[in-house]
């Protein structure tokens, strides 16, 4: 349980895969059959969820990553970039005598493209055994990569199953307590090309759609993108959808649809992890709007009797569940930040010094 003046679950977990980048910077991408030297090589710890959990790290948010680990040693090197950049993986299961995901990531700086081969060993998903043994009450949102969908369906039922119960909870404190529960708004990443991903819409409230998820369906554009996928959401889904240099549109949960252009450095030097820093600045914006909303709504009156008033309100006439603190105006802001912050990354190598467009921008 929480204050109304203070909450206790701000965390961001970040559900998906981590696994060893092997970076190649090329000054061109290589022909077939060929043999060309390299600019630069480095390791680097990847995978999306993983990097979505960096850049809300930098950006100043309590952050978890929840996948499964393995004892093969590259997965030390993961565990130990994580605790460089104060990521929580406390509860990732870990299981013995399989190998590490790899992605060999070439990077070519004369079309700023990224290539990429991975190889999974065949290391297992996660579980909803896994999730369940989480307390959800120190989370205020949970990410998903779409992925493993039966396992990832159940796990967000369970986080429904769990949100009704805390608003069941809410009520019948009303006229007993001043206690507030905020709920956990749920996020999903589609980015692979399986159809089947789209079974998951009825459970989200925030979806951030690939540009590469949007063409493999025969989306030609953003907006073609949003009115698609809107007619398979629920009501009150938030749309989300990013196009590389064309920046980024979103539909609101009433249907309004609002847009950022890209902010490109002057230079692109690498665009490995652009998308998951762009889903990290609009989790992160949005995240700290539900927060101070909640803290607002709830200490806004000194008297017990209008505070419970005011509670009665918010339960029983909000009418998207977990999107109702995002309108035109913070969506606008959230897709704006975000294209900033994905604009300045794919200028730099990597992710730190991010942390500085938190200070500039926001």
């Amino acid at each position: 349980m929480s204050s109304s003046m203070e909450f206790s679950n701000t965390k961001i977990l970040a559900i998906g895969l981590s696994c060893l980048d092997v970076v190649q910077t090329c000054t061109y991408y290589p022909l077939e059959d060929s043999e060309q030297k390299s600019i630069e090589y480095k390791w680097q710890r990847g995978g999306n969820s993983s990097n979505t959990c960096t850049v809300l790290s930098l950006l100043g948010n309590l952050c978890e990553f929840l996948g499964v680990f393995s004892t093969e040693e590259h997965f030390n090197y993961l565990q130990n970039d994580m605790k460089k950049y104060n990521i929580d993986f406390s509860h990732c299961p870990k299981i013995k005598n399989i190998g590490c995901p790899i992605s060999t990531v070439i990077l070519s700086l004369s079309t700023g493209t990224r290539t990429i081969l991975h190889h999974n060993p065949g290391l297992p998903e996660l579980t909803l055994k896994d999730f369940i043994q989480l307390k959800l009450q120190n989370y205020s949102w949970i990410h998903f990569e779409g992925r493993n969908i039966t396992e990832v369906l159940s796990m967000m039922q369970y986080i429904e199953s769990y949100n009704k119960s805390i608003k069941l909870l809410n009520e019948q404190n009303i006229e007993k307590t001043d206690t507030w529960n905020m709920t956990i708004t749920i996020s999903l990443e589609l980015e692979k090309f399986i159809p089947e991903l789209l079974d998951l819409l009825p459970y989200v409230d925030i979806v951030f759609i690939s540009k590469d998820f949007a063409q493999s369906r025969g989306y030609k554009n953003m907006s073609e993108t949003l009115r698609n996928i809107s007619a398979e959401a629920k009501p009150g889904t938030i749309i989300i959808c990013a196009w590389s240099d064309r920046g980024a549109m979103a539909r609101t949960s009433d249907g309004v649809t609002v847009q950022s252009p890209a902010f490109p450095p002057q230079k692109i030097i690498d665009t490995l992890g652009a998308g998951d820093t762009f889903n990290a600045g609009v989790i992160h914006y949005l995240n700290k709007v539900k927060i101070s909303a909640e803290n607002k709504n709830m200490g806004s009156s000194n008297s017990p009797v209008e505070r419970s008033q005011l509670k009665k309100h918010d339960i029983k006439n909000s009418k998207f569940s977990q999107t109702e603190f995002i309108n035109q105006d913070i969506l606008q802001a959230a897709i704006t930040f975000a294209c900033h912050v994905a604009g300045t990354k794919i200028g730099m190598k990597g992710y730190d010094g991010l942390e500085k467009i938190f200070t500039k921008f926001e």
